[in-house]
């Protein structure tokens, strides 16, 4: 497993546990980051000896924070019959996720946000999480001119060979 999938469901996890508390801030997130590097869960997602945490969970949970509203629009106008808090929170914070880096990270190709997605919903979503999921965030992609199997048409800086490798 590589390092931004543990980065991306410690994520979903630290803005889930927000979710449910009902405080999406930044304090409620560094808590959640001090018990990680508190017990030594740490780059690599194997316990070790305390140390930091990954900076592109930071990126992911502070990105998603900051463009929360616009995050939460898109997911609100994909899902048919689905208003935001009809959702699981575990498929509403993995979609909050996955929607930031289809939004904002040229860098990493719509296919793989989306399998991640999928990846991340088949191990703590319901049984129907991950078609959900699916559903979703094809509907963003293609509203949002991303193609399904690569990066943004047209974008600058879109680099082709990205850090991310797709699920097997």
């Amino acid at each position: 497993m590589n390092s931004r999938r543990i980065c991306r469901e410690s994520a979903m996890q630290a803005l889930y546990l927000c979710d449910l508390i009902g405080d999406l801030s930044v304090e409620r997130i560094e808590l959640f980051s001090s018990h990680f590097v508190a017990h030594g869960l740490c780059e690599d997602g194997e316990p070790s000896t305390p140390g930091a945490l990954d900076p592109y969970f930071h990126e992911l949970v502070n990105g998603v924070l900051t463009h929360r509203e616009a995050i939460d629009a898109a997911i609100t106008l994909a899902s048919t019959n689905w208003s935001l808090s009809r959702m699981a929170p575990v498929e509403r914070n993995v979609l909050r996720v996955a929607v930031y880096e289809l939004l904002h990270r040229s860098d990493v190709p719509p296919k793989v946000c989306i399998n991640e997605a999928i990846e991340i919903a088949k191990d703590f979503a319901s049984p129907e999480g991950p078609s959900f999921i699916n559903g979703v965030l094809n509907t963003i992609a293609h509203q949002g001119g991303r193609s399904k199997g690569g990066s943004t048409m047209g974008e600058e800086g879109a680099d082709p060979t990205s850090q991310d490798v797709e699920p097997e």
